[in-house]
């Protein structure tokens, strides 16, 4: 057999007379507020729309810089693009679906889930047939001995959670943006496309 692990937690974090860690306080994570998410597209926006300026977190005035010469011949395919967009906007519905479901169930159980409000039920009357006597029960309930350590362990478990929702939303958030990004540039090429003809000739009745 293996040696035993020590542990700076409890060995029995159960033990109503074990009180080595009563004053520990709960861990300060910072704000835990997890944000609440939806999607801003029911589809995703045509790339025969104009283009809007993205404002970057400089105000819009990102400098810009030489990419040192002449960009290669490329083509864009807007019809996979447009495919690939929209495949990555329906994961997103998905995952903030799920995303909300899970954040719902989770701030709705905080303050039970862990068991802090565990009680016994009340004791029945008892009728000794031998004595004939009657010994009166309490019909109140009564905190079980895992209530009160499950409300140390949940104020510190709680919060934790709530980071974790906070930095899955955060995530989600960043997906958000990188798929309105990709349509983005499908409307910049789409433009720049569009805008790319050659002007109509003069006619023939105009003299230079």
């Amino acid at each position: 057999m293996s040696d035993p692990i020590t542990s700076q937690y409890d060995q029995h974090p159960f033990d109503p007379n074990d009180h080595s860690h009563d004053n520990d306080p709960p861990p300060n994570l910072g704000n835990t507020d997890s944000p609440e998410l939806k999607v801003a597209w029911d589809k995703r926006p045509s790339f025969n729309a104009a283009p809007k300026d993205i404002k970057e977190g400089n105000g819009g005035n990102a400098e810009t810089k030489d990419a040192g010469g002449d960009a290669q011949d490329f083509s864009v395919n807007f019809g996979t693009l447009g495919t690939q967009v929209t495949s990555m906007l329906n994961q997103a519905k998905s995952l903030v679906t799920q995303y909300e479901s899970l954040r719902t169930h989770v701030l709705a159980s905080e303050g039970s889930v862990f068991g802090q409000n565990s009680m016994l039920p009340g004791t029945k009357g008892i009728y000794d047939s031998w004595s004939h006597t009657w010994t009166a029960g309490d019909d109140t309930p009564s905190p079980t001995v895992f209530a009160e350590p499950a409300k140390e362990f949940a104020a510190k478990m709680n919060p934790a959670q709530e980071k974790g929702l906070q930095g899955i939303g955060a995530a989600l958030e960043l997906v958000g943006e990188y798929i309105a990004l990709v349509n983005h540039s499908g409307q910049v090429y789409s433009a720049a496309d569009r805008q790319s003809l050659f002007p109509a000739p003069p006619s023939k009745g105009v003299t230079g």
